[in-house]
């Protein structure tokens, strides 16, 4: 097989020698820790996107260089359904396991060490929470989605929202810890963040600009283009359509109604189901912050106006801006019904997200015994992530950032057209946060 060649990340400028030792003594602790077990899991969220893919792959090579006595096992619990996920997953983790949710315990207990990826310990969307597994022990979490008002934490907490993708991070380890990255591993970093940001077009600090600029000096531009435009069955097409025919668009005449009072409601649900940790019983939901990748033709956009400092340094919150700058224009709300994964929900939202004057898309669909939302905004401060979790309540789970959320509502016990009443029961709700008032709405393919 012939050798990739493989280069040496160089710090970004101006990578002072404080931040250097901060970086050093996290990844010795993370060393130590894994040294003194026999058998590691890194752990990604349910379904993993292309930035979760490639932070585990990423981590496990920083392992196999540093702590070379321990097995490392990747991991997810979900389904790695969008073509574009599932051809980098077959390319870039092609030895990643699949571990049960129903017997998540037991397949697990053969680790004595668990490491999260792209998630972290107080999230609902890993394997922790369908076991007893005590979130405090959890050796490491390296993530990048906004914290929540909680006490769990893994023994390294490497949690910084300020950053677009979690890849980023990682770059910033493999870069001081020395690790020597080939061309596969620059590519599937290179797209997780590409994905997870727009191309550096949507929540980038710096960091992720130097990230993104070391890394595309080493990708495969036929592995990355392998990845990007994989071929897709007809029933995707069929599914498309199906989804586009159930769009309605309707237009807002006031502003949003997510305020403070409704920040509130949505922290104090999250304060009452964590204050347990885990939760063993399946019915607790899974959160899926779902397929976050996005598509972009060839080419970036540049920098951003809204470049934000990648320090490490976090507050709590959301970790973007607070002042209300919502933007008005359409609402596109899809309804997917019968849905044949559950990423499907987030990859309409991400196309219709394209279209002319809408501010935000709701998407909501059917899969298996459970209602899945998944959310997108124009609007940088558009707080979708509270917003889901105000809709989702007691009842589900949800999470995300300002722009783009998701989550999942449990339909036990429903029949078929119980669960689509559910469905369409979630459509006022959202439209009256969001300030639509009493609009009834055009079909998507009758407006003009």
């Amino acid at each position: 097989m012939e050798e990739k060649p493989t280069m040496l990340l160089s710090l970004p400028e101006g990578y002072g020698a404080r931040r250097r030792s901060a970086t050093e003594r996290r990844i010795q602790q993370i060393v130590e820790l894994v040294e003194a077990k026999e058998n590691l899991l890194v752990l990604m969220h349910n379904d993993p996107d292309p930035d979760a893919i490639a932070s585990a792959r990423a981590l496990e090579e920083m392992l196999r260089i540093h702590a070379p006595g321990t097995p490392v096992t990747l991991g997810h619990g979900g389904i790695i359904g969008r073509a574009e996920n599932y051809t980098m997953a077959n390319e870039i983790v092609p030895h990643k396991v699949r571990i049960s949710q129903r017997a998540a315990a037991e397949e697990m207990s053969v680790y004595d060490g668990v490491m999260l990826v792209d998630t972290q310990p107080v999230a609902a969307n890993h394997l922790l929470w369908s076991t007893d597994y005590p979130g405090e022990e959890v050796l490491a979490a390296i993530d990048h989605h906004p914290p929540r008002r909680s006490q769990l934490r893994a023994k390294v907490h490497d949690v910084r929202p300020e950053v677009g993708a979690s890849s980023t991070l990682l770059c910033e380890y493999l870069a001081v810890a020395e690790v020597p990255v080939d061309t596969r591993l620059a590519t599937a970093l290179f797209y997780g963040i590409k994905s997870d940001t727009l191309g550096l077009s949507r929540h980038t600090s710096t960091l992720d600009i130097w990230a993104y600029s070391t890394l595309r000096h080493l990708v495969e531009t036929d592995l990355l283009n392998r990845i990007e435009h994989v071929q897709v069955p007809r029933t995707y097409f069929r599914s498309i359509s199906d989804a586009l025919a159930n769009t309605t668009i309707y237009t807002v005449s006031m502003p949003s109604a997510v305020d403070e009072e409704d920040d509130e409601e949505a922290e104090e649900i999250l304060d009452e189901d964590e204050e347990n940790g885990y939760k063993s019983d399946l019915e607790r939901f899974d959160l899926d912050i779902i397929a976050l990748s996005r598509m972009l033709a060839p080419g970036s956009p540049g920098p951003p106006s809204n470049i934000q400092n990648g320090d490490e340094d976090t507050g709590e919150g959301d970790g973007e801006p607070e002042e209300d700058s919502e933007r008005a224009g359409d609402i596109a709300v899809s309804l997917l019904f019968d849905m044949p994964r559950p990423d499907m929900a987030s990859e309409v939202a991400d196309l219709l997200m394209r279209m002319e004057n809408v501010a935000w898309v709701v998407c909501l669909g059917i899969y298996g015994d459970q209602g899945v939302m998944s959310v997108r905004a124009a609007d940088s401060n558009a707080k979708a992530g509270r917003l889901v979790r105000i809709i989702a309540g007691r009842n589900g789970s949800a999470g995300g950032h300002n722009t783009m959320a998701g989550g999942r509502i449990h339909l036990p016990d429903k029949t078929p057209a119980e669960r689509i009443a559910e469905l369409h029961a979630l459509v006022p709700r959202f439209l009256k946060e969001l300030g639509a008032g009493d609009d009834v709405g055009v079909a998507l393919l009758e407006a003009e």
